[in-house]
């Protein structure tokens, strides 16, 4: 069209891209930006003073561009009192009439809308000037307040969150992430408040005027970028950095960017690691895009108020303080990988959302999937021992249960309001989003696959996209290659990002001595009960006994989306014992083999010979699917049960991960039955040499994964009645009120204590809480505390959610109820009666849709029966009138996975009786011979 066209030359000799496709503006969407102006400049002035906690002052001058003939601007603005607005056409001001006529705002939709006293050309610049009043929020989305102590004195800051929805309640502003333009930001602040950041470093040209009391910060103009990467703080941090006192880049700078880590006093030997690992790991995403990071500097910020794990504001990224600070001694090995993990995440963002960001919040995926893969794969680049890429699996493995129910919303998922977009930012549009595209890494090649995105970041720079334009790069590359596949790459990815769910491909040998497999597909959900037609392009690929190479993961057959049957020839396959679909697990499927082949399967892996010839993420992939497809009556129980038999044998942590996970579930669907014993009884035994060979001491030499092996190994004795467990785990309590133990067995030995229902160790624990400044410690306490079996003490914890006098920050606050949940069958009841009474005074307390959708999700896997479907139906009923869209597709959620749960009781309980019964049965009849046994060789020794 030629108005596009004309607008895109407009925007481009302004230095600022605008959405390249029509999907930028929906025109029925009464939430959205009508498009008929776009901003190419903002000059923000802000006055911040932490000590006047009720608003702040502002004034913002905005330039704009019509796309058509207008009487009206429409932007948006959030709980601000607007005190005058001005417009101009873009000329010298005095010579110029103000045409602002007058403004309507609506609270609903948040649309600023200001009428001109005539009509404005198209394509003819003008300038809005606006000074309002904002208010500090008090749900840390927006600009806020947060606090820490210093030395028995309580410090404030201001700091920021404006993702997705929430510039809008700093400035009014064009708040969509199609809007690009250029920032300029003046801070003003009192000078006991030295230390104020934005995306920018500080500028070499002075335009703005002093204020008394006031001292200046004017900030360097921004590259264009989307209103939601926009940060200020305002504080009285310290840094370490790779920079010396005048900026210059130290000798020994890893980056040639200057590079700081700012946090509270105090912490800034906690901060090395971030400004370490940071440096290295920005360096390896420049080699891998082959794209430099654009901005002249890049500020990590430490806050100890932050609703997210941390925020990608381009230039100034914002960290929970437990996701970005180390502390040797203190910091176990899980949350030092979540903070090298998330700062991967957030680094992938400055080119994935940064760079390229989607023209609106309904491809969110864009930006959170690949930072979800990319957070493994670009800690990987640095720290290849940690193994992050083999963990990935195990993710993936973990939002199949949230991805296979028949609500969930696909990764291209059309969203409105501001509660929708939040609720957009869930495991679909990080981990599926990620799975989808590690899947599509595999099937182009990795090496097509990343020169695609390098086309794809080069040809969409400082632009907004949508899919197609991802889907384009990756054609491109893949045309260039010598790789092929037989669709285009848009043919494939359209049915994986537009459709919920993920496909079950169920495959049997045509007959025994034949060379061909026969499969089908249909969409996997747990309520076997429901179906849905889906289909989709579906990568395989395959291994032999006779051939064993699970090396090349590029697929060697495509199952169509035409085809409800397809027939694979395998020359050879007659003579292999087993064969296994889907390498290294890199398609996002499941498969589902005929009992013959699952039977071969459990004979190798129980062979203390062979079992490793089979890839470990293979094998981890075998136990995942066994499980899930007997969970959802797509296999008799028998047959993972056999499988899992061979764990006794198993050294490596990725197989006991995936099991660990099936474990969690029969936990919970056997605990209120007869053969709970039985099952108790099944993983002692498995877990026995482990937990001989692991103990609760580490070797300094053991890998990095061993500590969550040990955990899960300890865990599942200490739970279970191990008594040397359980009195190890006491002894190591008693020894921690003296000296530290090992952080990475603080939580389980933490939580067997309060298991018995001591008060005074729950008591002891609540102290060390409400002393401790340390935020992992803290973390660690939170999530044992949960576990307590004291009904007082359990009350008096879950209260600690909605008492405004609560030491628990309200970004840790879901954690309580969370954790309470996942402790036991009787916390978990505990806890869903506390929610239902309380959830309206819990949801404005726990960052309200990122806290109760944690708590929701929680539920949704341990909430089993018709008496929690009932409860859970009375919940609803109760407070619909307030569920957000995130918290209403979680509850449909919940209620799905309880009906498949029903179902499983009827359909499986009997045979996981049987073969419980068959195999444990007599175990403690052969225990107590053995130990009689024994009694008699000794005395026979000694007399």
């Amino acid at each position: 069209m030629l108005l596009l066209v004309l607008v895109g030359l407009l925007a481009a000799a302004n230095g600022v891209p605008i959405a390249n496709e029509d999907a930028r503006i929906d025109i029925s969407n009464p939430y959205a930006l009508p498009g008929t102006s776009i901003p190419t400049f903002y000059d923000v002035r802000l006055f911040f003073d932490p000590n006047n906690e009720e608003y702040f002052f502002g004034n913002v001058t905005i330039r704009v561009i019509p796309t058509e003939n207008i009487n009206e601007i429409v932007l948006q603005a959030m709980e601000l009192e607007i005190d005058s607005i001005e417009v101009f056409a873009d000329t010298d001001f005095s010579q110029q009439t103000n045409l602002f006529a007058n403004y309507t705002y609506s609270n609903e939709t948040h649309l600023l809308r200001i009428g001109l006293d005539t009509d404005i050309g198209a394509h003819q610049p003008h300038e809005i000037n606006i000074n309002y009043v904002g208010h500090y929020a008090d749900n840390m989305f927006g600009v806020y307040l947060s606090t820490y102590e210093d030395n028995g004195r309580t410090v404030k800051l201001v700091t920021t969150q404006m993702q997705p929805t929430f510039a809008r309640r700093a400035f009014p502003c064009y708040d969509e992430p199609g809007y690009k333009a250029v920032f300029r930001t003046t801070i003003y602040a009192p000078s006991e408040y030295p230390v104020v950041l934005s995306n920018t470093p500080i500028g070499d040209i002075t335009r703005q005027p002093n204020v008394p009391g006031y001292v200046k910060y004017e900030f360097a103009d921004t590259l264009p970028m989307s209103t939601y990467l926009l940060a200020y703080v305002v504080s009285e941090f310290e840094h370490i950095g790779n920079v010396d006192s005048n900026g210059n880049l130290n000798n020994d700078a890893i980056y040639n960017i200057p590079f700081r880590v700012y946090s509270r006093p105090g912490t800034q030997n906690a901060s090395e690691f971030a400004l370490d690992y940071g440096q290295k790991n920005m360096v390896a995403f420049e080699n891998y895009t082959d794209f430099p990071f654009a901005f002249p500097k890049l500020d990590k910020a430490a806050i100890p108020d932050f609703t997210a794990g941390a925020m990608e504001n381009w230039g100034l990224v914002l960290y929970r303080e437990v996701a970005l600070l180390v502390t040797e001694g203190v910091t176990t090995t899980a949350t030092k990988q979540g903070i090298g993990r998330i700062i991967s995440h957030e680094n992938a963002h400055m080119w994935f959302g940064n760079e390229v960001s989607p023209v609106n919040w309904t491809y969110t995926w864009l930006n959170e999937g690949f930072a979800n893969l990319f957070e493994s794969l670009g800690t990987d680049f640095v720290l290849p021992e940690w193994r992050m890429m083999d963990q990935f699996v195990i993710s993936m493995q973990n939002v199949f249960q949230s991805d296979a129910v028949l609500s969930v919303n696909p990764m291209t998922h059309t969203v409105r309001s501001p509660s929708e977009i939040l609720g957009t930012f869930n495991a679909v549009a990080y981990q599926k989003s990620g799975s989808v595209i590690r899947m599509t890494q595999h099937f182009l090649t990795p090496e097509v696959f990343r020169q695609g995105i390098v086309k794809y970041l080069r040809a969409n720079s400082r632009k907004a996209v949508v899919p197609g334009d991802l889907f384009a790069a990756l054609q491109e590359a893949l045309n260039e290659s010598n790789h092929s596949i037989p669709y285009t790459v848009a043919a494939v990815l359209d049915r994986w990002t537009t459709q919920g769910g993920f496909p079950v491909i169920n495959v049997r040998r045509s007959a025994p001595a034949a060379n061909s497999l026969s499969l089908d597909q249909e969409r996997f959900l747990l309520d076997r009960s429901q179906w849905s037609n889906e289909r989709w392009h579906v990568p395989l690929n395959w291994v032999l006994s006779t051939d064993v190479d699970f090396s090349d993961t590029r697929p060697q057959q495509w199952y169509p989306v035409t085809s409800s049957h397809l027939s694979i020839n395998i020359p050879g396959l007659s003579k292999a014992e087993w064969y296994i679909i889907n390498k290294q697990q890199t398609g996002y499927y499941r498969v589902n083999y005929d009992v013959s082949n699952w039977q071969a399967l459990a004979r190798v892996l129980n062979s203390s010979s062979e079992y490793l010839q089979i890839h470990v993420l293979n094998r981890a992939q075998i136990i995942d699917d066994s499980f899930n497809l007997a969970r959802n009556g797509r296999l008799n129980y028998l047959y993972p049960f056999e499988i899992s038999k061979y764990l006794v044998q198993e050294k490596d942590y990725i197989p006991w991960a995936a099991a660990n996970a099936a474990f969690s579930y029969l936990d919970i669907v056997l605990s209120f039955t007869e053969v709970y014993n039985l099952y108790k009884s099944y993983l002692l035994n498995i877990t026995e040499p482990l937990y001989n060979e692991l103990g609760f001491i580490a070797s300094s030499d053991e890998e990095h994964v061993t500590a969550y092996h040990r955990n899960i190994v300890l865990d599942i004795n200490c739970r279970y009645g191990n008594v040397d467990c359980l009195n190890k785990a006491s002894d190591l309590l008693e020894q921690s009120k003296t000296q530290s133990i090992n952080p990475d067995i603080q939580n389980l030995v933490f939580c067997a204590s309060l298991r018995g229902g001591d008060r005074d160790n729950f008591d002891y624990l609540w102290s060390l809480y409400v002393a401790s400044t340390d935020s992992t410690f803290q973390s660690i306490l939170l999530n044992a505390l949960g576990c307590t079996s004291n009904e007082e003490a359990r009350t008096e914890y879950l209260n600690q959610v909605i008492d405004d006098d609560s030491p628990v920050r309200e970004q840790d606050k879901h954690t309580v109820i969370v954790a309470v949940i996942n402790a036991s069958p009787e916390n978990t009841e505990a806890a869903l009666d506390f929610v239902i009474e309380n959830f309206e005074l819990i949801k404005p307390r726990v960052q309200e849709l990122s806290g109760t959708t944690n708590i929701l999700n929680a539920f949704s896997r341990r909430l089993i029966s018709a008496e929690h479907l009932s409860k859970i139906q009375t919940f609803e009923s109760r407070y619909d009138h307030i569920f957000s869209a995130g918290e209403r597709a979680s509850v449909a959620a919940i209620k799905e996975n309880i009906g498949a749960s029903i179902a499983w009781s009827e359909d499986n309980l009997p045979s996981v009786n049987l073969w419980l019964d068959d195999n444990y049965g007599n175990s403690a009849v052969i225990f107590t011979s053995n130990v009689v046994m024994m009694l008699l060789v000794v005395l026979a020794i000694l007399f």
